[in-house]
């Protein structure tokens, strides 16, 4: 009677265990956490320091002064959308160290060529620099001219340094023994 007890309890146990696993396997499983992460687009910048030019004696001829320009871009908006670098510059007219001079003398219009740019990264995380536009270019005030471009394909995402190549001012012969100055217009626009 014993024996036939420990076997009753032995598969009552089995049969409870085997309820009780049944059972287990329908409790609900555990929710996933989900992470969000967001993050936030940036400015376009540019900036270009001033360009100093090798000065010249009053003369009867013409002649070229020469000198050199970095400008930078940095896109860090993270649109991957394209950007587009233009440049332009005043007519040079007569400044007297603070101020343009009314009705003062100038060097003329359509007189500063540029060679072709050069454009590297500035840090070593950015993407494909820029595509650089065959030069050389001529700077004035009518148009501005548009040296580098960037993709909408990621290209040109970070910092670079654009290294335009040598900037030549043309100067006429029997330009007036003055002071001159021109304003140079570095703008970074969206889209390539």
């Amino acid at each position: 009677m014993r024996q036939h007890i420990n076997k009753l309890a032995r598969l009552g146990l089995t049969a409870g265990l085997a309820g009780f696993l049944a059972a287990g396997a329908a409790l609900p499983a555990l929710a996933a956490d989900t992470v969000t992460q967001s993050i936030t687009g940036g400015t376009r910048t540019a900036s270009v320091a001033d360009l100093g030019l090798t000065a010249v004696a009053y003369s009867h001829a013409v002649q070229s002064s020469s000198g050199s320009m970095t400008l930078t871009a940095d896109d860090s908006t993270g649109s991957g959308a394209g950007w587009n670098v233009t440049i332009g510059a005043t007519e040079f007219a007569e400044w007297n160290g603070t101020a343009y001079v009314t009705g003062g003398k100038t060097i003329g219009t359509s007189r500063v060529s540029m060679a072709t740019a050069t454009a590297t990264k500035a840090d070593t995380t950015s993407s494909t620099p820029p595509t650089m536009t065959s030069g050389a270019y001529t700077l004035d005030a009518g148009s501005a001219v548009k040296i580098a471009s960037a993709a909408a394909d990621g290209t040109g995402m970070g910092s670079y340094t654009i290294t335009p190549g040598a900037v030549t001012l043309t100067v006429d012969a029997d330009t007036y023994a003055r002071n001159y100055r021109s304003d140079v217009t570095v703008t970074l626009a969206s889209g390539p």
